[in-house]
């Protein structure tokens, strides 16, 4: 069984997880937190004097970016996040993740339009900054306040942690149709992701890391997946070899 996921297997397993007692709410609650305890250790001796500016895009990744959000402000790490998703639907998990993240002292804003004066207030003068704009169940280049997010990011991030992948890349085949974030960090959830190990992708997600959230050890098995060795549960450097 191979221990690298196309973003259909990656779905697969996360359908597989469903089915065994997991639920996708718990999975984000988990991936927050493990994105989390990475940035924490990438900033290291700056600790809570750091700000961190957390970009939340419209999906499942933009919830598990606001899950980061909420932990590192519990933490004391002072939090700017930028929400690009849907908040008017209270029930929904989107701003459910949100409104913890607001009640834990992050300084939450919606993107608003246009976009870039938010994104430009969250980047300006944080130490990192969380790429959670898209997961792997994006296609296609990314668009409008997506790509300029993508674009202020290049331009002015002093370093950029990915949750699960860099945002405008391609999760099956590492490849780029358009945009796409230049991360220093890039933390895989639950299985590796077969585009962010393309050669075409070695330029893009920097280091590659690998953290459990919590999907049953069948799951993998139903999806033909073989499950990581992640020792103590810590997100852990992922090494192709």
């Amino acid at each position: 069984m191979n221990r690298i996921a196309s973003a259909a297997q990656a779905r697969q397993l996360d359908l597989a997880a469903a089915r065994l007692g997991v639920s996708v709410d718990q999975l984000m609650a988990l991936a927050g937190f493990q994105s989390a305890r990475l940035a924490g250790r990438i900033l290291g001796q700056a600790g809570e004097t750091a700000t961190v500016a957390v970009l939340a895009g419209r999906g499942n990744n933009g919830a598990d970016a606001l899950g980061c959000a909420r932990h590192l402000a519990a933490w004391g790490y002072r939090v700017r996040a930028v929400a690009l998703g849907e908040l008017t639907d209270q029930e929904g998990v989107y701003a459910k993740q949100a409104r913890a993240a607001a009640a834990s002292g992050a300084d939450l804003r919606p993107a608003g339009e246009p976009p870039g004066v938010a994104i430009e207030w969250a980047i300006g003068g944080a130490r990192l900054v969380v790429d959670g704009l898209l997961g792997t169940g994006s296609v296609g280049a990314p668009r409008t306040a997506t790509a300029e997010a993508i674009r202020l990011i290049n331009e002015r991030a002093t370093r950029v942690l990915a949750i699960d992948l860099p945002s405008g890349l391609d999760a099956s085949s590492g490849e780029r149709a358009g945009a796409c974030v230049r991360a220093d960090d890039t933390l895989m959830l639950a299985i590796a992701k077969s585009g962010c190990v393309a050669p075409a992708a070695l330029a893009w997600v920097g280091r590659l890391w690998q953290a459990d959230i919590g999907v049953p050890t069948a799951a993998y098995a139903e999806a033909g997946l073989q499950p990581p060795h992640l020792e103590g549960g810590e997100p852990t450097r992922f090494h192709p070899d």
